[in-house]
């Protein structure tokens, strides 16, 4: 697995400046024996929601429990992530924290991330981020053009803070649920690619820049 990292700056929406680094922290799926008995019934649960809600056909797939993940980014008005999965079917859910090292960080930069779609090289993506201005973006890079597909509300402005974070992607629709509401659904998404990673956005240089802590990572494909 790598880390990846691009610019998230509209107007230097260009990959040409793309860099790629090794990853030192890895991310690996737990033991079934493992699993934290109460987060596993929590995930369930998120399950038979999206079920009820229609977001996804059935319960009856497979799940993954990647435990827990901890990533620092430090570039103002870049991010990077790391590829952990592959599907375009799939459930993704965490408790993810977020902490900033600048009291004054670019907050509609700052947060952390899911990517999915991720084709091939680092032009092709798509990111429902949760961000320190207390809105979810949905963006992406399509042929190394910026894709937006809107912000929307889920709390409020916070350089360090928590939330339940779930993505249900289903080929070209994306669901974003936080602390069990929805906040977005989106369809006739680009599908670019199969991969699925983790997302840290930085609005600043100083120190270790954002933080982003996944806590209870499932991820269930059908």
């Amino acid at each position: 697995m790598i880390h990846t990292s691009v610019s998230h700056k509209v107007l230097f929406a260009v990959l040409a400046a793309v860099c790629l680094i090794t990853s030192f922290a890895m991310i690996h799926p737990v033991h079934a024996q493992d699993v934290p008995e109460e987060a596993d019934k929590a995930f369930q649960s998120m399950l038979q929601k999206l079920n009820k809600d229609g977001i996804i056909s059935t319960t009856n797939g497979d799940s993954t429990y990647w435990g827990d993940y901890t990533d620092e980014w430090a570039q103002i008005g870049w991010y990077q992530w790391i590829t952990f999965e592959h599907s375009n079917r799939f459930v993704f859910s965490a408790n993810v924290s977020w902490d900033s090292a600048s009291q004054t960080p670019n907050n509609f930069e700052s947060g952390c991330g899911l990517m999915f779609n991720i084709g091939n090289g680092n032009s092709n993506h798509l990111l429902a981020s949760i961000r320190m201005d207390g809105m979810i973006y949905f963006t992406g890079f399509r042929n190394s053009s910026y894709l937006s597909y809107g912000t929307y509300r889920y709390g409020k402005n916070s350089i360090k803070g928590s939330a339940d974070f779930v993505v249900a992607v289903d080929n070209d629709k994306a669901t974003v649920y936080i602390n069990g509401e929805r906040v977005v659904r989106k369809a006739e998404l680009p599908i670019m690619g199969d991969g699925v990673g983790l997302s840290t956005l930085s609005g600043t240089n100083k120190d270790f820049g954002t933080r982003c802590t996944w806590k209870d990572i499932f991820f269930y494909t059908w």
